[in-house]
Order: C-alpha cells, then sequence, then structure tokens
C-alpha cells in the first residue's frame, strides 16, 4: 500500500483530535513540553549495499584498464542518526500522561566521507557517492509514569503514528585540480508508513517549571514504495537489484529511480527498495511545564 497526501492529512487530523477529544484540562492538570535529541542506530542494509557495489565497480574498472590504478576510498556506511523530538505532553494524573510530537531523524554521507580516487595514465580523478536519508516522525503517545521519589520518575511510553522519509543520492565527479564536481547521477525518493515506538525513561525535576530526562527506546517501521525522480527527471520508483558487471562476471547491487522495473539478462533480483527506520535509540532532553 503505497502512502498518498489524502492518508497522510487523515493520520495527522486523527493524532490532533486524539488530543482534543480528551476532556479540557483542569486548573491542576500539567501541560508540558517535552524537547530531547540524541543518536539512533539505524538499519540501512539495501542502501549501504548499493554504496559498497558502487564502490567495488569503480575499484574492478581501474584493476581492468591498462594504466588505471585505484589508489583509494573510503568504506563508508550509513549507521547512525541524528534524533530530534518536540512533544506537547498533557498530564491527566500523578500517573497517566498524553502527548502528541513531531520529529527528525537524520543521517548522511558527504563528498569527503565517500571519496574514491583512481589514476587514470598519469592524472587523478576523484569520485563521490553523497547519500542522505531523513524522516519525520509523528507520534501519539502514552505514558506510564511511576514516581520514585518527590523530583525523580521513571515512566513507560508506547506510541503510534506516521512517519515519511526520504532518500537522496548522487554520484559525483572531478578531476582532483577541479575545485567542484559535477553530479550525472542522482536519485529523490519519498515514502511514508506506520510507526510504532516503545520506550522507558528517567525523569528528575529540578522545580515546578523545569525538569530533564534520559529515554531509551526502540522504533518500528518499514518504509516501502519509495517514488521520485532521477537526473533525467523521470519520476519513477526506487528499485534496489543486482547488475552483472562484464567482463568480470560480478553481480554488483544498485538503487536507482526508474520510470518501470528495470530488467535483461544482466539485471536480477529486482525488487522495490525497502528502508527499515526501526532503530535503538537515546535521547537526553528538557521538560517545560507551563
Amino acid at each position: 500500500m503505497r502512502s498518498s497526501p489524502r492518508m497522510i492529512r487523515t493520520l495527522i487530523t486523527a493524532a490532533i483530535g486524539a488530543l482534543l477529544i480528551l476532556p479540557v484540562p483542569s486548573p491542576g492538570t500539567d501541560v508540558q513540553m517535552r524537547l530531547s535529541a540524541g543518536l539512533g542506530s539505524l538499519n540501512l542494509d539495501e542502501v549501504n549495499a548499493a554504496l559498497a557495489g558502487w564502490r567495488d565497480g569503480l575499484q574492478r574498472t581501474a584493476a581492468e584498464n591498462p594504466g588505471w590504478r585505484y589508489v583509494g576510498g573510503k568504506d563508508a556506511r550509513l549507521r547512525l542518526g541524528i534524533d530530534f523530538e518536540a512533544e506537547v505532553v498533557l498530564s491527566f494524573s500523578r500517573w497517566l500522561k498524553l502527548g502528541l510530537s513531531g520529529g527528525f531523524v537524520q543521517t548522511s554521507l558527504d563528498e569527503q566521507a565517500t571519496l574514491v580516487r583512481i589514476d587514470k595514465s598519469g592524472t587523478l580523478y576523484e569520485y563521490a557517492r553523497p547519500s542522505s536519508v531523513s524522516a519525520f516522525p509523528i507520534l501519539v503517545s502514552g505514558y506510564l509514569n511511576l514516581p520514585l521519589t518527590g523530583k525523580l520518575s521513571t515512566y513507560l511510553r508506547a506510541g503510534a503514528g506516521w512517519i515519511q522519509a526520504r532518500y537522496v543520492s548522487r554520484e559525483a565527479e572531478k578531476e582532483a585540480t577541479e575545485s567542484r564536481f559535477s553530479y550525472p547521477a542522482y536519485d529523490n525518493a519519498r515514502a511514508g508508513r506506520l510507526t510504532y515506538l516503545g520506550g522507558v525513561g528517567l525523569g528528575y525535576s529540578f522545580d515546578k517549571s523545569l525538569g530533564f530526562f534520559v529515554e531509551a527506546a526502540v522504533r518500528f517501521a518499514k518504509v516501502d514504495g519509495f517514488s521520485g525522480e532521477n537526473a533525467l527527471e523521470e519520476k519513477g520508483t526506487l528499485y534496489s537489484y543486482e547488475e552483472e558487471v562484464s567482463p568480470s562476471g560480478v553481480w554488483e547491487p544498485r538503487m536507482h529511480v526508474f520510470a518501470e522495473a528495470p530488467a535483461g539478462p544482466g539485471v536480477r533480483g529486482v525488487r522495490e527498495a525497502v528502508f527499515d527506520f526501526g532503530s535503538y535509540s537515546i535521547k537526553i532532553g528538557v521538560l517545560l511545564k507551563f
């Protein structure tokens, strides 16, 4: 099932409505703002396989051409992502809270992080594949608060919502003496899916208006059905596949946007790309009470 603007609007409306249909907070009800940031591990195997296939392909090409020499390259992988979240929380009792949050998750590699150098008969060339994966989760979360002391408490969190993801990748090249890369290949694709989150945290209140917390959470979200465009401005779907490299006969992983699924005797394992945004994260934040 592909995401659609109508579906996204419906889910966002439902999330906001979940807060609006609750009883109007009484004077004793806390309205809080949670702001947090941290790092999360991301499982982006297909993206990393495509990066490795691109790098291995350059090394193999250099080995197969007389007078060319593979100078070196970096084994770059997308692993950790920056995770920000802002959340409005209503506290209806000492034990129960409900929140609506918006977040931003990103991991990226720039030109320097993916740089490959090849000497072509005395002229040094540089290649790179800057790549970025980002996501915008919107969640409704329930909290079970467990006071430990007057200022210290722990809590359990469970949430559900929508995650909108984006993938951007370019293939760059230039002579080493040039100042700027050219970008002959480009892929930009988006997709959205449902997401779920569970976590546990520890909070401390300095006074009635300010506190801080540490939260460990796990997110579940597999996103497929990416659609976008490529360097030829063709609209299409983001596919993962393997391509046979002649004359070596090696199969290298690829990931690109095509108007139609790639096919032919030198192509196998064609499927729509799947990004696993399931992650484990540790975040530190501040809690502001109004």
